[in-house]
């Protein structure tokens, strides 16, 4: 199969003018690739980027097997569109596959000409961080079966009486920062240009959560998501009906909720506020039209959100490589 027919296949390109088509064309380069041949290898540097067209993939960290990989996927857009400077696992061909092949000169190429495949890499590389992000919730929940619960939500009668009249602790004391502020100083979202900066902050809402307070319930829709600002969250997945494990601790510069913004699934966790908590609140309908704005803007919303995703992908991914070595040792 010819380059210009591998490239018309991919469903990236659908709705192009001929000159953004051609422009993209050139930026890209065709691969076609055997069974067991290693696209990427864990711990190098190299930051272009794949685009499946056909085949499938398999991920794995220090020789856990991740994930499996399919055609409309991307991959190494972490390191790509985000600040991982190393591969985050090494990617093995399953069978003969098609890829299209992204350096750092191409993307400049299409950045410079504000070409809109640029816009879709990004608006894909979340949603597939995102399920990758649901698919190792899921095998760490396999793996974890039959470990003890480290600690319950709040099940008991006092937290259900506490939540059924609505009683809740201290709310935050401290003075309301600014979304601006809050951006400034959350990894990712960064940017030298305080103009945009500014616009973009103003796309966000602060808000106050009192100790104890459910910021996001598991199971439910999403649609908001959260930067914490001031204070901390417990992060929590339910084990049975009753019981709830607390999983993780998380302060200032975090992201909660984004998975389910972008690629529009439920809430797999529940997270409550363990202390008088200031958050930053995007909206479901404000994370669509920043996903989708070829400006400053949304170019570094798109890299803030991609980077705070690539952050907790890499926590799962470790966390599954830590229950495959416990597993191995019983």
């Amino acid at each position: 199969m010819n380059e210009r027919r591998l490239f018309d296949r991919s469903g990236l390109f659908h709705g192009l003018s001929d000159v953004d088509r051609d422009e993209a064309f050139n930026a890209f380069r065709a691969a076609e690739l055997g069974p067991g041949e290693e696209l990427l290898v864990e711990g190098e540097t190299d930051r272009s980027m794949c685009y499946v067209v056909e085949g499938a993939m398999t991920a794995r960290l220090n020789g856990v097997r991740l994930g499996r990989i399919g055609p409309g996927e991307t991959i190494g857009e972490m390191a790509m569109f985000g600040s991982l400077d190393r591969r985050a696992a090494t990617v093995i061909t399953e069978v003969e596959s098609r890829v299209l092949v992204l350096d750092e000169e191409g993307l400049r190429f299409m950045r410079m000409r504000d070409n809109p495949v640029v816009q879709r890499l990004e608006s894909q590389a979340m949603r597939t961080i995102a399920q990758r992000l649901r698919a190792a919730d899921v095998l760490i929940g396999s793996m974890a079966e039959g470990e003890p619960v480290r600690e319950r939500s709040g099940r008991g009668l006092i937290g259900k009486l506490a939540s059924a009249l609505g009683f809740a602790g201290s709310r935050p004391t401290t003075p309301q920062p600014k979304p601006a502020t809050i951006l400034r100083n959350t990894p990712g979202f960064g940017t030298r240009d305080e103009v945009v900066l500014e616009r973009l902050a103003s796309r966000f809402e602060v808000v106050g959560a009192a100790q104890g307070e459910a910021i996001i319930n598991e199971g439910e829709f999403g649609d908001e998501a959260y930067i914490i600002a001031d204070g901390r969250v417990a992060v929590y997945r339910s084990v049975d009906s009753e019981r709830s494990e607390r999983i993780a601790m998380l302060g200032p510069g975090h992201v909660v909720g984004a998975v389910a913004l972008a690629d529009s699934g439920g809430r797999s966790a529940t997270v409550r506020a363990a202390q008088p908590t200031w958050l930053l609140r995007l909206s479901h309908a404000t994370y669509r039209e920043l996903e989708a704005d070829l400006g400053a803007e949304g170019r570094a919303f798109r890299k803030g959100l991609i980077d705070a995703l690539s952050a907790q992908l890499r926590l799962a991914n470790e966390h599954v490589v830590r229950l495959s070595g416990r597993l191995d040792g019983r």
